[in-house]
């Protein structure tokens, strides 16, 4: 057993039909892991894919996991599946739903094809800013400065903090 990392945090996110796949990925989650906390639900467009895609749903969840990375991989892969993920490779799709992990406190790796911390902190606000919600004063590993500070650089005009899931599926 790997000791634990914190802060360790989850992205969640669906842009098919996300009022019933979120919730089901939290149950799922909560099999596996210790939920502590997480963000609120933003809703943005599906940047990347064809006109007309449905928006997605985004929010991080801060859990206490005490196994291995490659293990939480491994249990993230397996609820996107049950709630029916299809993997296509290199194809920029809708689906019902996305985890990845996004931090795992002061630890920089490689786990399959992600880095952790996760790439789209970088570049994406609807990554970054849920993220920064939850531990914002917290310091991203490679770069030397806080998520809340990461999630300033980026623009997030397009980034709608939503009361209900159910506000998400409008496109």
């Amino acid at each position: 057993m790997s000791p634990p990392v914190e802060p360790l945090v989850i992205g969640v996110g669906s842009n098919l039909d996300p009022a019933r796949h979120v919730p089901a990925a939290l149950d799922l989650l909560h099999e596996y892991a210790c939920i502590a906390d997480h963000s609120s639900y933003y809703r943005s467009p599906a940047i990347g894919l064809p006109a007309g895609a449905p928006a997605f749903v985004n929010l991080a969840v801060l859990v206490h996991w005490s196994s291995s990375l490659t293990d939480l991989k491994r249990a993230l892969e397996q609820i996107e599946t049950t709630q029916g993920r299809r993997r296509r490779e290199g194809a920029w799709v809708s689906r019902t739903l996305d985890l990845d992990i996004l931090t795992a406190g002061p630890t920089c790796a490689e786990i399959g094809a992600s880095r952790v911390p996760h790439q789209d902190l970088e570049r994406c606000a609807h990554t970054a800013v849920p993220v920064a919600e939850l531990i914002g004063d917290h310091f991203h590993p490679a770069l030397g400065i806080t998520y809340a500070q990461l999630a300033r650089t980026l623009d997030d005009s397009h980034l709608r903090r939503i009361d209900s899931l159910s506000e998400g599926t409008v496109p």
